[in-house]
């Protein structure tokens, strides 16, 4: 074998190795046109390799990462190199194929990129949001979709030698300037505004609207925070004389994130943007690392409260009534934990679900369940009052040891199920529905009403309505919202509500919060009305007595 053969051949096994980890394989001159590309292209880009030689790559890149791919490339070029960055080919026929892209210049060839291309098979990513939300108004990212494409983002762009900042821009007097002006200068003004801080991130598409006068994006070192807040300012004077109100501040985070994971930068700018909201416009750290540091302080001790509340029931129940929309009387209530102490006055949404997170839900739920059934016990000594609903977790029915638990606690008292009824809530995901299923007719076998919540609030609802026979079902309060609102909301909720009738399986409707609302619920063929029209929680279920009912237990099936 002579030695060019030799040659040959060494550079064939150097590319057969390449593809072990790669489909496509590219080399880039500095104006990132191909000069030599290998492996599927016919199938992934329409043109065989000889074809795209002398071509620009951008040309087979989609378009919505141009600017990314530009961005990063510069950065690489001087600083580093790129690791596993999520960008889109353009595929036949403009289909968009997520893939993966490392490279590097070569010193010893002409300081060419070398990259190479991995296709990601097409699958579920569990708590990934595709495609990415914007808000109607400005096109920008929404809150929790910048979070995640920022993140991405924001970590190839350290990978590839780039310093990162995150900036919060507060709009102060925005909501009244576009309360005043007409609705083209409205628009106007939010287009330019979303204009200005998309030229200025990261990819030229990495910024979110978090609230009304309140936006965030995702950018280079080199980009000045206080001169995007000046252009903020001058670009409402320009449009309309009352822009001259208008007033920007902004808090601007280092992202330090060479060592978190991209799940972690997401999380913690999703608290970050949070915070900012809170504080009207300025945060307390100046880093991301600092920020998930105080997360991960935050979340050791919000544990330790929520098993120390397990251990000692140190909590409140509150009544919130639920009234029959045809008769008017308080039908049943749902009893709802509020903490005390530090916690007291806040919703106890976060802490639940931070409780199904780290698995500790089921000792939460438990101590929820003793303290309602030792004060529904108490008052019903007093004086009767309806069936109170408890909510038990997703997670919690799954849990096989508790639900025999629970089983054998109410089996003490076999008047309890004319007191109480359990509400199946959907914030964590049932896995085997079938055992489920399975377990909560043990409990119906008993007398115990049960109820599925959130319904219509996920793609899983229909499944768990198909798979659990249950005795309620209880509307997710966005649903109810839009049956008010739209036509084709209050026919698909009459819909579901006629659904519900012929399987013999009665309605909540919740956040129903006036009379009209109310009568249109009834309208819709619903049952039973949740909201402050009929009442908010309150730790006194008397405070509602001229409205009980001499039997308002659900009726039997």
């Amino acid at each position: 074998m002579t030695a060019s053969d030799t040659s040959i051949r060494e550079k064939d096994r150097f590319v057969a190795l390449a593809f072990c980890r790669a489909d496509l394989l590219f080399e880039l001159n500095d104006s990132r046109m191909i000069e030599f590309v290998a492996g599927a292209t016919p199938v992934l880009l329409g043109k065989k390799p000889a074809q795209m030689r002398k071509t620009n790559f951008l040309d087979y890149i989609h378009e919505d990462d141009h600017l990314l791919v530009d961005e990063l490339m510069d950065t690489a070029s001087n600083k580093g190199r790129l690791d596993d960055v999520t960008l889109h080919l353009k595929g036949p026929k403009g289909a968009k194929l997520r893939i993966v892209l490392s490279g590097y210049r070569v010193p010893d060839f002409n300081n060419h990129f070398f990259l190479a291309i991995k296709v990601e098979p097409k699958k579920d990513s569990f708590g990934k949001i595709n495609p990415l939300r914007r808000d109607q108004d400005t096109d920008l990212l929404d809150a929790e979709s910048f979070s995640q494409a920022a993140s991405e983002r924001i970590s190839s762009f350290i990978r590839a030698g780039g310093d990162a900042q995150v900036s919060m821009v507060k709009v102060n007097q925005l909501d009244k300037l576009l309360q005043e002006v007409d609705g083209e200068d409205k628009q106007k003004i939010l287009d330019e505004i979303s204009d200005l801080l998309n030229e200025n991130s990261i990819g030229g598409d990495t910024a979110s609207r978090i609230d009304e006068d309140s936006f965030s994006f995702a950018h280079s070192k080199e980009v000045d925070a206080d001169s995007v807040n000046s252009k903020i300012e001058e670009l409402a004077k320009n449009i309309h004389p009352a822009g001259a109100m208008v007033q920007a501040i902004s808090s601007t985070l280092e992202v330090d994130g060479a060592d978190m994971s991209e799940d972690q930068v997401s999380r913690a700018m999703m608290h970050t943007m949070q915070k900012f909201c809170e504080n009207q416009g300025s945060l307390r750290e100046d880093n991301i690392s600092d920020v998930l540091s105080g997360m991960m302080n935050n979340t050791v001790k919000n544990v330790d409260f929520i098993k120390e509340i397990s251990r000692t029931r140190d909590f409140d129940i509150y009544y919130m009534p639920i009234n029959d929309l045809n008769r008017g009387y308080v039908h049943h209530f749902e009893g709802l934990v509020r903490f005390r102490g530090e916690h007291g006055g806040q919703s106890p949404y976060h802490m639940i679900n931070l409780a199904e997170e780290v698995g500790i839900i089921s000792e939460l739920d438990m101590a929820i369940v003793e303290k309602c059934i030792e004060e529904v016990t108490r008052y019903n000594k007093r004086k009767a009052i309806p069936p109170v609903a408890v909510n038990l977790s997703g997670a919690t029915v799954g849990n096989e040891a508790f639900m025999q638990s629970l089983l054998c606690l109410v089996k003490e008292d076999p008047s309890l199920s004319k007191k109480l009824l359990f509400e199946i809530t959907e914030s964590a995901k049932i896995d085997d529905l079938q055992k489920v299923n399975n377990t909560i007719q043990s409990f119906r076998e008993l007398g115990f009403e049960i109820c599925l919540d959130d319904f219509g609030a996920g793609a899983a609802s229909f499944d768990y309505l198909n798979a659990l026979d249950v005795d309620v079902v209880k509307f997710d309060g966005p649903v109810v919202k839009r049956a008010y609102s739209t036509d084709k909301g209050h026919d698909l909720l009459k819909a579901m509500a006629n659904m519900c009738r012929d399987l013999k399986i009665e309605t909540v409707a919740e956040m129903v919060e006036d009379e009209q609302m109310a009568y249109h619920m009834k309208e819709c063929g619903i049952d039973y009305g949740q909201g402050w029209f009929f009442g908010k929680p309150d730790p006194d279920p008397y405070l509602y007595s001229r409205k009980f009912a001499p039997k308002s237990k659900v009726k039997k099936k």
